[in-house]
């Protein structure tokens, strides 16, 4: 709206058509720069989720070779440390999310890893947990020493 005061000097309240339009034009082009985001933090945080998991399906393996180790029942403890419990054969395991992502576990181990005169009581555990995913295959390994 204008209108003339006494003294002819043109008043005009609020914002003219075009600088409407620009500061919506300015504000869509900020939301698309934002919503350009989205999906790769949602990626991130998948990506970040099986590599979670990932870790606990190692962390478990070792775990288990761990509570053998400390085993003192006959057959157990660090001679039971072999292919037998660590064998280089994947294991599938299924993602508890989305049963259609698999993990695959190995375990590979390094006997006498030490030197002389120590070489027969340290072994080196391996463990490498993959994952085949549309977007994003990864890995993952974790090592554990084991003496006696």
């Amino acid at each position: 709206m204008t209108h003339q005061s006494e003294r002819s000097i043109v008043v005009q309240d609020g914002f003219s058509i075009v600088e409407a339009l620009f500061a919506a034009a300015l504000i869509g082009l900020a939301f698309l720069a934002i919503s350009t985001l989205f999906p790769t933090g949602y990626s991130n945080i998948t990506y970040g989720g099986r590599i979670t998991t990932a870790v606990a399906h190692a962390q478990q393996k070792i775990e288990r070779l761990k509570a053998i180790a400390a085993d003192t029942t006959p057959g157990q403890g660090f001679n039971a440390i072999d292919a037998t419990n660590c064998s280089t054969t994947p294991e599938i395991l299924a993602d508890p999310l989305v049963p259609t992502i698999t993990f695959t576990r190995t375990c590979t181990l390094t006997p006498n890893v030490a030197t002389a005169p120590l070489a027969a009581d340290l072994k080196k555990v391996r463990v490498t947990v993959t994952w085949a995913a549309q977007n994003r295959p990864g890995s993952t390994q974790m090592e554990a020493l084991f003496t006696r």
